[in-house]
This record gives structure tokens, C-alpha cells and sequence, in this order.
């Protein structure tokens, strides 16, 4: 199998509000088994306290996850279970210890996440909330997480200060050429077409041009009215 190739870029912005409640993270690794790389965007929930403190924490426990064992069971070759158990045991830990947190401080607080882990050519993704994550390639765009909300557009799901709620996990195999786009409510919302007009990862050949098209793409948001903070990340592979 070919060395995978990966070309990738970050936008975050606190768009027109004071304070940004996204957190985002993107790791690339070379390890004996190959390239591996870890994406993951959260959004801190509105209305409730301290979303800041939620999503950077989130990304804070999870890129330590992503060193202490996800790179030593992708160098071991270990299979899609073994990520989804590291995964899944880190939100565990996350979650307790947020409602911990937000215990002492007489708070709740909690916020999205929606995450991507690649080694080898596959990929598992985990979920929760109402960020997004696409995947762009010849034929278009293809929304491949779930909002989880209600009828209101209120959410359903998060990780925070609440009782455990169950990812969704995904996984598959990468084929060809195509890109993975991470982002929050505030990145896609006023989007529509554009996602693959300015993301097809046919066009993209440097990481220059992908941080470009993130920002073109969110000032398209704000001409078109977006108010929120606005995070995204892009990875394409060939």
C-alpha cells in the first residue's frame, strides 16, 4: 500500500463575538507504520458557562490521548476496535471529569466534538453534537455525521457535565484522492455549494492553499450575515 500523502490546514476565529468557545486540534505523526493523523473541532455550548473552558479541555485530553496511546497502537497495527476503545475510555474520563469540575464550581457546562483519526488509510471518526465533519472527493460532498438536535435546533447530545452520552463512531477505508472537513455550526451554517467548489481536493496542492480556502470560505459566511465563531479543519489525502 503507498505511503499516504496528507496536505491540511486550520481556520478558527472568533468571528463577531468577543470571546471564541471553539477549540480545534491537527497532528500529523510518522510513525513505523506509516503517517497517521489526529483532527478534532469542539464547540463550546452557548448559554451555558465556561464553554471556552469545555472544548479546550476536551481537545487538551485528547491530544494527550493521542500521544500517551493512539500513536503506539497505530505503530503496532491494531485495528479499528483498539482506537475506538482508547477513544471512547478518553470521553469516559473527559466527561467525569468536566461534571467534577463544573460540580465544584456549581456549574454546568459542556460543549460538541467531532473527531477524526487516520492511519493506514482508515479512518474512525467520533461524534457528538452538531459540528460537522464532510468528505469531499470527485463525485462531491457528502455529509458524514448526524446533527444531534432536536426540533428547536436545540442539542440532544454533547460531552460535559451531564451523564455519559454514547458517540456515534464511523469508520471506513480511504480510496483515491479526498478531503476531510471538521468544523463548527458557525463554519457551515450559511454554506452551502461552496463546501466542494472551494474544497475539491483536486485543486488543492499545498497547505498554503488550504489555510486560503478556509478563509475564503468564512468570509463567505460573513457576508452572508454569520455572527458565530467559526472553526474548520481540512485535510485532504492522496
Amino acid at each position: 500500500m503507498s505511503e499516504l500523502k496528507i496536505i491540511s490546514g486550520i481556520y478558527w476565529d472568533p468571528g463577531r463575538r468577543e470571546l471564541n468557545q471553539d477549540s480545534v486540534a491537527l497532528l500529523q505523526v510518522v510513525t513505523g507504520a506509516g503517517r497517521v493523523l489526529f483532527a478534532a473541532v469542539s464547540d463550546g455550548i452557548g448559554g451555558l458557562a465556561e464553554g471556552e473552558i469545555a472544548s479546550g479541555y476536551i481537545t487538551e485530553r485528547l491530544i494527550e490521548n493521542f500521544y500517551d496511546q493512539m500513536l503506539s497502537l497505530a505503530g503496532r497495527k491494531k485495528g479499528k476496535r483498539a482506537m475506538e476503545r482508547s477513544l471512547l475510555r478518553c470521553l469516559y474520563d473527559i466527561n467525569s471529569e468536566l461534571k467534577f469540575y463544573g460540580k465544584g464550581k456549581d456549574l454546568k457546562l459542556g460543549a460538541t466534538l467531532s473527531l477524526l483519526f487516520v492511519w493506514q488509510r482508515r479512518y474512525v471518526i467520533v461524534h457528538l453534537g452538531d459540528s460537522r465533519i464532510y468528505l469531499c472527493h470527485k463525485k462531491g460532498v457528502k455529509q458524514l455525521t448526524a446533527d444531534h438536535c432536536d426540533g428547536g435546533r436545540g442539542l440532544t447530545r454533547c460531552i460535559g457535565s451531564f451523564p455519559f452520552q454514547a458517540p456515534d463512531i464511523l469508520d471506513g477505508k480511504i480510496y483515491g484522492k479526498c478531503g476531510f472537513l471538521l468544523c463548527t455550526d458557525g463554519f457551515y451554517r450559511k454554506l452551502g455549494k461552496e463546501i466542494f467548489d472551494v474544497l475539491n481536493p483536486d485543486d488543492i496542492e499545498s497547505e498554503e492553499q488550504v489555510k486560503r480556502r478556509l478563509r475564503e470560505m468564512a468570509a463567505i459566511s460573513c457576508k452572508r450575515g454569520e455572527q458565530d465563531n467559526m472553526s474548520a479543519v481540512y485535510a485532504v489525502f492522496r
